[in-house]
């Protein structure tokens, strides 16, 4: 059987499993959560493949919602504001504060939709800060030819995701700082061959065991373009500067522009044929990233002098520049409010000098994570 390896993300989403008890479904489109002095409201939810979940931050000190696997992350949301993030995969999400990592974490169980899913989530579970088991979750699952899976590590220890026979491999996938008080990595296989296939843990081989059954005709070849990087990124436009300005996208994934301005927009390419067209006050506009993983500058046609930024397509079993000076960032945002029981993240500020290293960096070559899920940013957050 052949499989397409892809390694560590920071920014990627989607799982499948029981929801604990007290989780709420949510059968529209979107479902609404808060986030209080220190909980989340509810803690757990189940909701359909491309359900947007919005977190409100009704308490008075900034916290996130973070996938411990790694595969999304709002930022720091400011007391009053908000975030969403766009659940594409099927499975089961533990997420967590990473401002308050100990005491804020949840669950978000992701139902397959009418279509079938590209991608499916796995976790490796261990004890780690969740106080769970060794254990793959879903053991069992079963998907189409040509699919992906989505494998986060969601504890304090490295795990695999191996077949027996040898024909798929995800590698080590690292566990989060501190014995997973933090997020983890993660990495995906695209299974082309049908048939039944028992896999294991490399490290953990007894306690670790699991089987995938694939349907259909086999697919061939993975796409090329296919990597560690998130799928679907949100870029907002603001009168008059792209927020973020510098983002990060898997080779091939959409970037979705929303303009939260009052003039029109665009986001444009320099040196491709990639352009949103105008984007008019309120509305989006999307583009599909370059196959190429490199760097590319954007601007917006409408103000070319005042609004650019830097577009990274991720390739495989490569780092994200942008993803250390967003987690630095948000650190140092939170950080001065942060509770004095020790629960604050790591990290610290983010200087002009590193972002402008980072961004330099980033025009060296590709870069590569992993994520099916869209993260967007609104209100003051």
């Amino acid at each position: 059987m052949r499989a397409l390896r892809l390694l560590p993300l920071l920014a990627l989403a989607g799982l499948l499993l029981a929801v604990p008890a007290g989780g709420a479904a949510a059968q529209a489109a979107g479902e609404e959560a808060r986030i209080v002095d220190f909980d989340f409201a509810p803690r757990n939810l189940t909701v359909d493949a491309g359900t947007t979940v919005t977190w409100s931050n009704t308490g008075e000190r900034p916290h996130t919602a973070s996938d411990r696997g790694g595969t999304f992350d709002t930022r720091p949301i400011a007391p009053g504001a908000s975030a969403e993030v766009t659940f594409s995969a099927p499975g089961t999400y533990f997420y967590f504060c990473r401002i308050n990592p100990a005491k804020m974490n949840g669950v978000v169980e992701v139902r397959p939709g009418n279509e079938p899913a590209r991608a499916t989530r796995v976790q490796a579970v261990d004890p780690g800060q969740i106080g769970d088991k060794l254990r793959f979750d879903p053991p069992e699952l079963t998907v189409a030819a040509g699919s992906t899976l989505l494998v986060a590590n969601v504890g304090g220890k490295p795990h695999t995701l191996t077949a027996d026979d040898g024909s798929f491999d995800t590698g080590t996938i690292a566990p989060g700082t501190e014995g997973g008080r933090f997020a983890g990595k993660n990495a995906s296989v695209t299974l082309t061959e049908p048939g039944t296939f028992r896999f294991h843990c490399e490290v953990h081989p007894a306690a670790m065991q699991g089987v995938v059954t694939v349907t259909g005709e086999a697919a061939g070849e993975a796409p090329a373009a296919a990597s560690a990087g998130p799928r679907e990124v949100d870029v907002g436009t603001q009168d008059f500067a792209f927020d973020p300005k510098d983002a990060s996208v898997a080779a091939g994934g959409t970037v979705t522009v929303t303009n939260r301005g009052q003039a029109p927009h665009t986001l444009t390419l320099d040196d491709q044929p990639v352009d949103t067209g105008t984007i008019q006050p309120g509305a989006t506009g999307e583009v599909t990233a370059p196959d190429e993983p490199g760097s590319y500058s954007y601007r917006c046609t409408v103000h070319p002098a005042r609004m650019r930024g830097v577009l990274v397509v991720l390739g495989r079993d490569t780092e994200d520049p942008n993803a250390a000076a967003a987690a630095a960032a948000g650190a140092s945002s939170a950080a001065p409010v942060a509770p004095a029981g020790g629960d604050g993240g790591p990290g610290g500020g983010v200087s002009t000098w590193a972002i402008v290293t980072a961004v330099l960096g980033a025009f060296l070559g590709g870069f590569g994570l992993s994520a099916f899920a869209l993260r967007r940013r609104h209100g003051g957050g």
